[in-house]
């Protein structure tokens, strides 16, 4: 059964490098991969040039695509739009811009994000979907969309069958309905096939907001694997450089409040000179988040 790697965390930790490190490691082990990005700053694309929100093979296995709010919304109107449509157009006098006010709905782009990923999911294309997520605070709201979105539909639901006897036109049930199944089937994806990797940096802003979306992500029913810390420094990189010692007797600290509250196990990434752009920095990388012990590297 093919499953999601969620690659969550503070912005500018390392989300996308990560996610696309475990993406070409999955593909070297003969993995058939989609990598799919819903964080808005687009990165994705200086790792592989020329994704964009139109799917596409970036190299032999691999798939990638960032969706945008865009290719989101015209997904939702070829999907559900016309129906909608002919249901409020039964009620009231509208016309068919009142699909853009309908856009707005709270949840309404989470959902059919998030249905994107299901289809692709249930498609039998791919043996792994790695998804480099939104920063901390969009990926909270994305799951507690979804479980506000199933939420209210239950209720439109029962509050249309009060009003059924006063009601003439279009029948709205099978739409609410569909929806409503479309959201459970999205939450039991999230919950029973998506396990999370949870990236930070040895700083306090992003270690305190790792461990909170950890402990949210476990809450709301999905499996933690792994706790990622990117970009530490060597012990003894510089041993006569003050302002580096400093740096390193800061960052240590953090690195003990990551391991004691994490969890799960933690992969430490070290400090590079550059950005790891090409395959082989990515999958060296990769090497020590799947196959590295569960101590730290670095020491």
């Amino acid at each position: 059964m093919t499953t999601v790697r969620l690659v969550a965390g503070k912005g500018g930790v390392g989300k996308t490098t990560v996610a696309s490190a475990l993406a070409l490691h999955a593909v070297q082990r003969g993995e058939r991969v989609l990598l799919l990005s819903t964080d808005p700053t687009g990165a994705l694309g200086q790792i592989f040039p020329g994704v964009s929100d139109e799917l596409g093979e970036v190299t032999p296995g691999l798939f990638a695509v960032e969706l945008t709010r865009r290719a989101v919304l015209a997904r939702w109107r070829e999907r559900f739009g016309e129906e909608i449509y002919q249901v409020i157009s039964a009620l009231l006098p509208v016309e068919r811009d009142i699909l853009e006010y309908i856009e707005g709905v709270p949840g309404l782009e989470e959902e059919f994000l998030l249905s994107y990923l299901l289809d692709e999911l249930d498609s039998g294309r791919y043996d792994r979907i790695i998804w480099d997520s939104a920063p901390t605070a969009g990926t909270l709201a994305l799951l507690e969309a979804q479980t506000l979105f199933y939420d209210h539909l239950t209720q439109a639901h029962r509050i249309y069958l009060r009003l059924h006897g006063y009601m003439s036109g279009a029948d709205p049930t099978a739409l609410i309905e569909g929806w409503r199944e479309l959201t459970g089937r999205i939450l039991e994806m999230l919950r029973a096939r998506t396990r999370a990797w949870v990236v930070a940096q040895p700083e306090r802003l992003p270690v305190v907001q790792g461990l909170e979306l950890m402990d949210a992500l476990e809450r709301f029913g999905i499996g933690l694997e792994r706790a990622v810390l990117n970009r530490v420094l060597p012990r003894e990189a510089c041993p006569d450089c003050a302002f580096y010692r400093a740096k390193l007797t800061q960052q240590r600290s953090w690195v003990e409040s990551w391991r004691r509250e994490s969890p799960v196990p933690v992969r430490e990434l070290p400090e590079l000179e550059k950005n790891p752009l090409n395959p082989g920095d990515l999958l060296e990388l990769a090497r020590i988040l799947e196959d590295g012990e569960d101590g730290d590297p670095y020491a």
